[in-house]
Parts: C-alpha cells; structure tokens; sequence
C-alpha cells in the first residue's frame, strides 16, 4: 500500500491541513512511517539523533502536529518522536484494528522496536496520556520517566458533558460548541491548526475513530494497577479541565501510584500544552532531568 494512498476526497483535504499545519513547527524535522504489524505508523522527528529519546503522544483529533509550541525547547535536549496513534485522525493507517490495551501496548512496543529504542522518556496528552498510562502498565521495562497530562480517564471517567460535546462535533457549529466548551475564552486554536483539527472530524474513515470497547479506550485503571506503576511518574491537569474533575484524578493518582508527582497547572485547561507551553515546557524538561 503506497503512503500516498488516500481514498477519498475527505481524506485528501485532511492530509493537505495536516502538512499545511506543520508549517508550525519550529525547528527541523524528520518525517517517516515505520512498519508495525498493526499498520504503518507516521512520526515526526526532531533533535540530536545522539540524545536521549522523548516519545510524544497527542491527544484525539490532535495528530503529533499539537507539539508545536513545545518541541523546540524539548528537542534542544531530547531527540523527540511524535508519534501518530494508530486508528485515529492523522498520518498512521491501520492494516489490522487495535481492539484491546494489550494490542495497542503492543503497537507501541513495535514502534520502540523500529526505531531501535529499548527504552525512553514518555509523555503524552489526553488520549496519549492514557496510552502512556498504559504502555508503563503493560512494558515498564521499556519506560524511563513519563509525563501524563489531562489523561482520557486513565484515573478517573469523563464527565458527562465530554460526550455531549463529543458526539456534537461533526454537527454544524459543533467544533465551535467542543472548543468554546473546552477552552472558553482562554485560547484559541492557531488558524491552520483549527482547520486540521477540522478537516480531521470531516473525514470519514471507518479504520480511524475510537470505539470504545470493553478491554480497549477510554478506561480507567484499578487501584491494583496503579499501585503496581514502577515507573517514576508525573501526572499535570489543568485549572480549568472540564473533560473530568481533575482534582479527584490528582487526588486518586496520588493515593495510588507510587512517588508519583501531581501537579494542577495555573491558567490552563485541557490543552495545558498549547494553553501555557512556556511553564510546562519547563517543568517536564526538569522532571525529566531528575
């Protein structure tokens, strides 16, 4: 299967936002997709390729393009793979569905494996926080240090309103209704990134969109599972999160998870990334460094 192979118009359209988007990013880059057994996996790379590896996970309809305001400084440290979750919006395309966390653990060790990583630093967003959740839980081994920010559950579930808005989105107006829900009057989404964003809601792909299922996402973890974490940890939430009460996630997570460091970021919300790139910058560089 050629990499260029869209089939559709939808489709077309998402890939031309996504390059058009990643004007945005700051610094040089490398772009390759490696072969998984679950299909080609699409990854941005940028850094010393003689650093220590930093694994990038972004957030639902987001794509690896959401790192923009932060790769510059992680990348003047890290050699920094953002990587495009296989099955959702965005430059990977799926052979086989991932049904279960294992498969998706699974995947991802794939993915170290092609990149000739035995082990690295994690971080990720909202959907990628909980794959970085459950990737220490499944290959802890593979793992040095994570950072999970605004997870999907993983400690606590949605609130109710995340569906409402969620479901709303392909709705006239529903981008705006999900994104005023979410970032109120805080933030707004850089032009080129909205219209990626957009474009990505649009396409209709039947191999790329989340289905939750029993064993697969969104899930939250056992207090047995995350009182098992070896992995040094550090979970951030937003002041503003409205996708879960993130002060019973801080406060479950700190409970359970061994040594794990909990932070409520000021003036962001969901996206604390985009929200206040300039203090989580910082902060993940100097926990990673510990």
């Amino acid at each position: 299967m050629s990499h260029n192979k869209i089939t559709s118009k939808s489709g077309a359209r998402f890939y031309q936002a996504y390059d058009e988007s990643l004007s945005l990013w700051p610094v040089a880059y490398d772009t390759f997709h490696v072969s998984t057994s679950f299909g080609q996996t699409h990854i941005i790379a940028s850094g010393p390729k003689d650093a220590p590896p930093l694994i990038l996970l972004h957030g639902a309809l987001f794509s690896s393009v959401m790192w923009y305001p932060n790769i510059a400084e992680w990348s003047s440290r890290y050699r920094t793979y953002a990587i495009d979750i296989i099955g959702d919006k965005n430059k990977s395309m799926p052979e086989k569905p991932c049904n279960t966390r294992s498969d998706y653990a699974g995947w991802l060790s794939e993915v170290f494996d092609c990149l000739g990583l035995e082990k690295g630093h994690v971080a990720g967003l909202s959907l990628g926080g909980l794959h970085a959740v459950n990737f220490v839980m499944e290959a802890p081994e593979r793992v040095e240090r994570a950072v999970i920010m605004s997870p999907a559950e993983a400690f606590i579930p949605f609130h109710p309103d995340f569906y409402k808005y969620s479901m709303g989105l392909a709705q006239p107006d529903g981008v705006e209704a999900f994104l005023q829900w979410m970032m109120a009057d805080r933030f707004d989404l850089h032009p080129a990134f909205e219209k990626q964003f957009q474009a990505g809601i649009m396409w209709k792909n039947p191999e790329r969109g989340l289905k939750p299922k029993e064993n697969g996402f969104p899930y939250v973890f056992s207090d047995q599972e995350l009182k098992s974490v070896t992995v040094p940890m550090m979970l951030m939430t937003g002041e503003y999160e409205v996708v879960f009460d993130q002060e019973l996630a801080l406060r479950r997570a700190a409970a359970l998870v061994p040594h794990i460091e909990t932070e409520m970021v000021k003036g962001a919300g969901h996206v604390l990334t985009m929200e206040q790139p300039e203090y989580v910058n910082k902060r993940v560089l100097a926990f990673l460094g510990e």
